[in-house]
């Protein structure tokens, strides 16, 4: 019932509890109930007596016809039990590598209760506003195969996004899509690589990606940095029409980098650099560097020139900052 019941309350118009139960057949309490359920997930809804329920905006539901090009196996968790309770699509999907070592895979869902980006950061979820979605891909040369993995989907999703028209975006080593907003740099969107299987032959990687198609006030709120969504810099478009160009950008980015690696998107990534000629300062566990950002080597390594020279940074507990900015 879940399905049909979000699918009616995606216009964002009231509709009483009777008109609910007439158009799915069942009674005003069943569908109390059913409410109840999507409050206690978080998805909000607006009652008012007298009118009836609603969300408190229209929203585009995730559509699994319009997002199927992916060649391989492809689910979309919109509004089924298990969709609403998913914790996180990259959790979904250790699970699913541990099952089939060989199968490429992708999932997205409306929603995350425990989403979470790099270094155990929390990422906001909100109900079918956002992009959250994980991809499976397998490597058979092990880890080494996949050093700059997170460089070659930034760049996917940031060729897509540039595609629908939003000026000012670009790229954080080593995971994060940025946009310019207001007085410096906003976090558009965010990449989370795990792994597992034999880390020196044939490995699974998890690839997560969130990407930021409506952040609200509230949201940001909520955020300890600051965040835009794409409808706040411009986006008119579908947001059905968004996922689908992302994931068949992302499997011919992932298509390529399994067959090169990161050499050949090497200077396409630095041509998207936020940070190149920036002054950074680069925050290590226990110290940090200041310099100057020239981009990427063929390896994806970060380096920054210093007074004492060019350093070379690899990914780890590492943050990237610009001098008094993110």
């Amino acid at each position: 019932m879940n399905q049909a019941l979000i699918e009616i309350l995606a216009d964002g118009k009231f509709h009483s509890g009777e008109a609910l139960g007439a158009a799915l057949g069942v009674s005003r309490a069943a569908i109390w109930k059913q409410l109840q359920k999507l409050e206690a997930l978080n998805i909000p809804l607006h009652s008012v007596k007298g009118r009836g329920y609603r969300l408190p905006d229209s929203v585009e539901l995730l559509n699994r016809d319009a997002l199927q090009k992916a060649g391989f196996p492809f689910e979309v968790f919109a509004t089924s039990e298990l969709a609403l309770s998913l914790d996180s699509t990259n959790n979904f999907m250790m699970n699913k590598a541990d099952e089939n070592r060989e199968q490429r895979h992708i999932c997205f869902a409306e929603m995350q209760t425990s989403g979470r980006g790099r270094r155990g950061r929390q990422w906001l979820s909100p109900f079918a506003r956002n992009l959250y979605f994980s991809v499976l891909w397998p490597f058979s040369q092990g880890i080494g195969a996949i050093q700059g993995l997170s460089l070659a989907v930034g760049l996917a999703i940031h060729q897509v996004v540039e595609r629908h028209g939003i000026q000012g975006a670009g790229l954080k080593w080593p995971n994060d899509i940025l946009v310019k907003h207001q007085d410096g740099y906003a976090k558009l969107g965010g990449i989370l690589i795990e792994i597992t299987g034999d880390v020196t032959d044939n490995c699974q990687v998890v690839i997560g990606v969130g990407l930021n198609a409506d952040v609200s006030a509230h949201d940001q709120s909520q955020l300890d940095q600051q965040a835009v969504g794409l409808k706040q810099i411009g986006f008119e478009g579908s947001r059905n029409q968004l996922a689908s160009d992302v994931v068949t950008e992302l499997v011919d980015v992932l298509t390529e980098f399994s067959q090169s690696g990161f050499a050949k998107l090497q200077q396409r990534w630095n041509n998207a650099d936020c940070f190149h000629g920036q002054p950074l300062k680069v925050h290590l566990p226990s110290s940090h560097i200041e310099g100057v950002g020239m981009g990427v080597n063929s390896k994806g390594e970060y380096q920054i020139q210093t007074q004492d020279g060019l350093q070379v940074i690899n990914a780890g507990e590492v943050s990237l900052r610009l001098n008094g900015g993110i």
